[in-house]
């Protein structure tokens, strides 16, 4: 019997009003996120990746409720936010660590202040507080008699985010949402916080949702990726399976892009063309088919649902993948035994 998985999101949507037109009326929303649903195992590293404005950040925000969704609903350990799990419950089991290291933390806080501060408010005592905090400094790989009283404009960006990461590690949280928490830093460095995030999770049993714009390292971080689009799931799978036989054309375009060393696979054209189309306005059917050179009259007026590939748990939203769909290049629909 196949386990529940330990997060759940369906449906989740959230559309933000723009306003100016006459007297402040709504001008329009923006489609930030559009009715997307995916799981989370215990244990695994899900990726998300897609160009900016694609939804990523949004996503992770909604899932802790740092902007309210419109619609839709999220499961943790089989229970649902606002039936049997308050929003305070799942603000410890699901923690979050930003891209901006410095932004993240309150500038008037010692290193030892900031960990500790989460638990000292759900009422832990200062001083166990204090000590778990040098605990999750040396899990960091942080001296406490070295950093404890430093302030954040004493640390390197490196040393920050680690910080940040203890932080998020102080109410011994389930799930760990990492929005960029790499992206800003040297190569060097962010190797490091990399094979540091590898050997938390090994020892204290994480689960990770990692939110990256560098593909090599989704590869190197996650189990299964997910590709967003507009809004929109273009395509989730394993990273073995993704990156290896992508689906969704607009996977094969981000996969396309990728910096390779190999002399006899340069990119001599442009894998994807133009910009996204308008969030407010979206097309309608498949909202890559404005830049997707398989699109047929068909991609323009529906749109595909996400239809489950041959790879176990691959699934890809691409009439091209649908057997039967009308596409010129889809599988033609199995014959049934009469």
């Amino acid at each position: 019997m196949t386990p529940a998985p330990l997060l759940e999101i369906a449906g989740l949507t959230r559309h933000f009003k723009l306003k100016g037109g006459l007297f402040g009326r709504s001008a329009g929303v923006v489609r930030a996120v559009d009715g997307i649903s995916f799981e989370v195992d215990e244990g695994e590293t899900l990726g998300i990746v897609g160009e900016s404005g694609c939804g990523k950040s949004t996503t992770a925000r909604l899932i802790v409720d740092l902007i309210a969704a419109d619609s839709g609903t999220i499961r943790l350990g089989g229970r649902t936010l606002g039936v049997d799990l308050e929003l305070r419950e799942l603000r410890r089991q699901v923690q979050m660590v930003f891209q901006d290291s410095y932004a993240s933390l309150n500038p008037r806080l010692t290193v030892e202040e900031a960990i500790a501060f989460g638990p000292t408010v759900n009422g832990v005592s200062v001083r166990e507080a204090t000590a778990l905090a040098h605990e999750l400094l040396v899990k960091v790989g942080l001296e406490p008699k070295r950093f404890a009283g430093r302030y954040p404009h004493e640390l390197s960006g490196g040393q920050r985010q680690r910080v940040n990461i203890a932080r998020a590690l102080a109410f011994r949280p389930k799930v760990v949402i990492l929005d960029e928490a790499v992206s800003a830093l040297d190569k060097s460095v962010e190797a490091q916080v990399l094979n540091l995030l590898s050997d938390l999770k090994r020892e204290l049993g994480l689960t990770y949702i990692f939110i990256s714009h560098d593909l090599n390292v989704v590869r190197y971080m996650a189990d299964r990726v997910m590709v967003m689009y507009l809004g929109e799931v273009a395509e989730i799978g394993p990273v073995e399976s993704i990156y290896a036989r992508p689906t969704h054309p607009y996977t094969q375009a981000l996969l396309s892009a990728m910096p390779s060393m190999d002399p006899d696979q340069l990119t001599r054209e442009a894998p994807l063309a133009g910009d996204p189309p308008n969030p407010i306005n979206p097309p309608p059917g498949c909202r890559f088919h404005t830049r997707c050179r398989y699109a047929t009259e068909l991609c323009g007026k529906t749109t595909p649902s996400l239809f489950a590939l041959a790879a176990p748990r691959h699934l890809a939203a691409c009439h091209r993948a649908i057997p039967g769909s009308g596409h010129p290049d889809a599988p033609r629909r199995l014959e049934t035994a009469a």
